[in-house]
């Protein structure tokens, strides 16, 4: 007879999602280079955040704030980058920003 073992996902033991701490992946729009920070503990995401972005920058890119917003809102309550909502008008800022979080979450990611 065979048994499933399901883990809870609080624990932190090896099994841990995520190594703690801070990374970053950058971001280049028009010869702008900024940087998406995230921060996690061992298997949650804590925060997303845009760094080094300058005035200019989001002058030039005034979705990049808010689509971030609503992204990062949606990310904390499923822990996902699945089936991420974002509007027609945001799309496009959208895409950047979630490939930037896929490329931080990776060098968090325990494998």
């Amino acid at each position: 007879q065979r048994q499933m073992c399901i883990r809870d996902s609080t624990t932190t033991d090896n099994g841990s999602r995520y190594k703690p701490g801070i990374y970053t992946s950058s971001i280049e729009l028009n010869d702008n280079t900024f940087d998406l920070e995230v921060t996690v503990d061992s298997d949650k995401i804590k925060s997303i955040r845009l760094v080094n972005l300058s005035e200019s920058t989001s002058a030039m890119f005034p979705l990049m704030e808010p689509a971030l917003e609503s992204l990062a809102s949606q990310i904390y309550s499923t822990q996902s980058l699945d089936n991420i909502q974002y509007s027609d008008d945001q799309k496009y800022t959208s895409m950047i920003l979630l490939n930037a979080i896929e490329s931080a979450l990776k060098k968090a990611e325990n494998s």
